[in-house]
């Protein structure tokens, strides 16, 4: 899987996240702003991510290098108190946990896909490009299918090293930076928080249509991608109804790298993977099987 030429852990303690004061206070202006309110603020689950990581995380096996996040997706709102902000800004901190390697870059392979068509919907939005209905037909069968020829195209006529800078300014992704190598795309490094923060960001950074197209095909990923890899590991297959992208490469770096992430019920789960490259892809297959099988018990399914 991937690049615009060719190609295509042991478990770790569970850690909450720990913004400073000046996260809080962003919050508390978003919320009043109504820029946007986690959807768990209007209904609180019984079961925390903090407390979901770690059944993930020890589902795993220990095999190779993991990372897992959790995470809560917003929505906007407008009608909310300074009351009601302040007790919101509270449950978001509290509201989004990740293993100890949730912020240590992985490839993304074709995780990518999802900064690049997110950044062309956004630009054609604010009329800096003119996307033709063959133009949108790419961006759907890069995300649905994980369409490598296709995705090697977007990213050439659009720039897609810009296109992950800008969503990294725009999401507020630290942690994620375009290939050293001209083209290689798949190479582009990313974590796990920052695809947590994307996905959970996406409802209210992105215009709804542009959020509802994104996820919509996601919803509707092809169990056999375009290159003949069968899609349905990890979150795909696991977690009914979740909107989905997977990421399979090998072999930068004598590693294999399989990824798989997805949003369902409000809740967003991400799974970095990276395992030699002697492990087989089943063996890497089934520990994000084990993964994701994990979460089921505890995530809302709607």
């Amino acid at each position: 899987m991937p690049t615009a030429a060719a190609h295509r852990g042991r478990p770790r303690r569970a850690r909450w996240g720990a913004p400073s004061a000046v996260v809080s206070v962003v919050l508390l202006a978003l919320l009043l702003t109504g820029v946007g309110v986690p959807r768990w603020a209007a209904a609180a689950d019984d079961v925390t991510p903090a407390e979901i990581v770690p059944a993930v995380t020890a589902a795993h096996g220990g095999l190779g290098t993991f990372a897992v996040v959790v995470a809560r997706q917003e929505q906007r709102r407008t009608d909310v108190s300074i009351r009601a902000a302040e007790a919101l800004t509270a449950q978001v901190l509290a509201r989004t946990a990740g293993s100890e390697l949730a912020d240590r870059p992985f490839p993304t392979a074709s995780l990518v896909k999802l900064y690049l068509a997110a950044d062309v919907l956004h630009r054609a939005r604010t009329g800096t490009v003119a996307l033709t209905p063959d133009d949108r037909a790419e961006l759907e069968v890069m995300i649905r299918s994980s369409d490598d020829p296709v995705a090697s195209d977007v990213w050439v006529r659009f720039d897609g090293a810009r296109a992950v800078r800008d969503v990294a300014v725009r999401y507020g992704l630290t942690g994620t930076a375009p290939p050293r190598r001209w083209g290689q795309w798949g190479e582009t490094t990313t974590t796990a928080a920052d695809l947590a923060r994307f996905l959970a960001r996406l409802p209210v950074i992105a215009h709804p249509d542009d959020a509802e197209a994104l996820l919509g095909w996601m919803r509707t990923a092809t169990p056999i991608a375009s290159d003949g890899f069968d899609q349905e590991f990890g979150v795909f297959g696991t977690l009914p109804g979740a909107a989905v992208k997977q990421g399979w490469m090998c072999c930068l770096g004598g590693q294999r790298h399989l990824h798989s992430l997805g949003v369902v019920g409000g809740r967003v789960v991400v799974l970095l993977s990276e395992v030699p490259s002697s492990v087989g892809w089943n063996r890497a297959r089934a520990a994000l099987d084990a993964a994701a099988a994990a979460a089921v018990p505890l995530l809302p399914t709607c």
